[in-house]
């Protein structure tokens, strides 16, 4: 079997966004479920074109990341955007590129996209589940307690950073559980020109995900070049915006950035924590 069945190609899911409700203002989307590959991590992208208030407070039993990222590709940090996210007793307002940590358990909600400037990608993962789900939550934490959980910096501590030949790449963020105690490991980047990126062909204990996403929110499931990602040996070659799933022990990499027309967005993490391979 070809392992073309790990890519889900943007614009080929059968619903839009559901973790944002159906009020959400969404155009193309991207997902990858247990309907896709069984035991994944659910996976789904869009982008967010309008505003609109999700009025409603859940909780799930796996741990979530929430991605909100701008869509300027000059100006990479600004949001453009006010986006307005409540976990637990806090109300988190996001102006910058960010990733939002909800823990398993904690109810939040009431999202609300107070003004757009400019259209923001938005991604989601269940980390320990391949289906969404969701039940109803009321608060009960402390104030205070999730404040901190939205990271707009990169900066990994104790990480090797992988570098490449000549600047290809604009770090943007990175989380993990030495900025956020018990948060897995994801980070988002900006690939900016034609280069090789790497890194050797290796594998992980965990599951991982990997989006590659154009940055033209008019045609969002144009990768704006082409790129070739290997898996198990196998070179896969696309220029669709698209998320991939790596089970845990599947050998991937290098990637190369065969052309590139615009900026990029790339972004990887997986459900095991700190990174590690």
């Amino acid at each position: 079997m070809s392992v073309t069945q790990y890519f889900a190609m943007a614009g080929d899911a059968p619903y839009k966004v559901l973790s944002l409700g159906e009020s959400a203002v969404i155009d193309s989307t991207s997902v990858i479920d247990g309907n896709y590959i069984k035991g994944c991590i659910f996976n789904e992208a869009g982008w967010i074109k309008g505003q609109f208030r999700q009025d409603k407070l859940i909780k799930h039993a796996s741990d979530e990341l929430l991605v909100f990222i701008g869509s300027d590709t000059v100006d990479y940090r600004n949001l453009n955007a006010e986006i307005e996210i409540q976990i637990e007793n806090d109300t988190l307002l996001l102006k910058n590129s960010c990733i939002v940590f909800v823990p398993s358990g904690a109810a939040h909600g009431n999202i609300t996209v107070k003004s757009l400037d400019k259209p923001v990608y938005y991604y989601t993962c269940h980390l320990n589940t391949d289906m969404y789900d969701e039940q109803p939550a009321t608060p009960t934490a402390a104030a205070g307690t999730y404040a901190g959980n939205a990271i707009t910096t990169y900066e990994p501590v104790g990480v090797e950073r992988i570098t490449s030949p000549t600047p290809a790449r604009t770090p943007l963020i990175w989380i993990d559980s030495k900025k956020i105690d018990n948060a897995p490991y994801m980070e988002s980047m900006w690939f900016t020109s034609f280069r090789d990126l790497g890194p050797e062909p290796h594998v992980h204990d965990f599951d991982e995900y990997l989006g590659f996403f154009g940055s033209d929110p008019e045609t969002p499931d144009e990768l704006g070049g082409e790129m070739m990602f290997q898996v198990e040996g196998e070179q896969v070659v696309f220029t669709k915006s698209c998320l991939v799933y790596i089970p845990r022990g599947v050998t991937h990499s290098p990637m190369f950035i065969n052309k590139i027309d615009r900026p990029i967005l790339h972004f990887s993490g997986g459900n095991g924590g700190d990174y590690k391979r």
